[in-house]
């Protein structure tokens, strides 16, 4: 399958990808929908690719200008072609990324440390091991795992959001019909759009999401009111 980044610095580059893994990049159309939405807030921003697979979605955010990424994937074969992909980027990208073999449900507090001065925004009194929040989480489980456990996925899904800075997204991708948006909590907002067996449910905390969605929003509550 031929991968390629949609927009930006890199746009064209094609990536590598690895065979037989159960890796599912999100197909170009909808990573360039995804990045539309989220445009406003990508430079610039600290970004998370959780079960990064080979990198894309991540890659996608550093050719659109995020400040840094972490690349989140245990699979070792997976994190072989995510690391040739971003040499193939070059040495800018490579030094704004940040590549780990962790538990993608649960990364390792990014401190200043750990993720380096080029996405530090603490107060120069923080504690050394505060955490730097990520902007934007693109979280893309095994399509089994959330099947077989729905809710346990979505509680996850709300402690990363729990971790991101103010305004921030968890971009969650599962396969369509698992979930729908009557599933999440009330005290989320939840943009979920579906493009055939892909579902992407973005969430941002009550009241956060970008003000478009949130005029829509009112939007089509106000006709339904009619």
């Amino acid at each position: 399958m031929s991968l390629k980044i949609i927009g930006g610095d890199y746009g064209g580059r094609v990536l590598r990808t690895v065979r037989g893994l159960g890796t599912r990049p999100l197909l170009g159309q909808v990573r360039e929908a995804l990045f539309n939405i989220l445009a406003d807030r990508v430079a610039g921003a600290v970004v998370w690719d959780l079960f990064a697979g080979t990198g894309a979605s991540g890659m996608e955010a550093l050719s659109r200008g995020a400040g840094r990424v972490l690349f989140c994937e245990k699979n070792g074969r997976a994190l072989d072609v995510l690391r040739q992909n971003l040499d193939l980027l070059g040495a800018e990208a490579v030094e704004r990324a940040v590549v780990l073999r962790a538990d993608a449900w649960d990364p390792p507090v990014m401190h200043r440390a750990a993720f380096g001065p080029a996405a530090d925004r603490l107060p120069d009194d923080a504690p050394s091991d505060a955490e730097i929040p990520p902007d934007i989480v693109f979280l893309d489980p095994p399509y089994v795992m959330v099947a077989e456990d729905p809710v346990k996925s979505m509680a996850r899904a709300r402690r990363l959001l729990d971790r991101t800075a103010p305004g921030g997204c968890v971009v969650f991708h599962f396969e369509a019909g698992v979930l729908d948006e009557d599933d999440f909590d009330g005290d989320l907002d939840v943009d979920l759009r579906e493009w055939g067996s892909t579902a992407i449910a973005m969430l941002w905390r009550k009241g956060e999401a970008p003000e478009r969605l949130q005029r829509r929003w009112a939007k089509d509550r106000a006709g339904a009111g009619d």
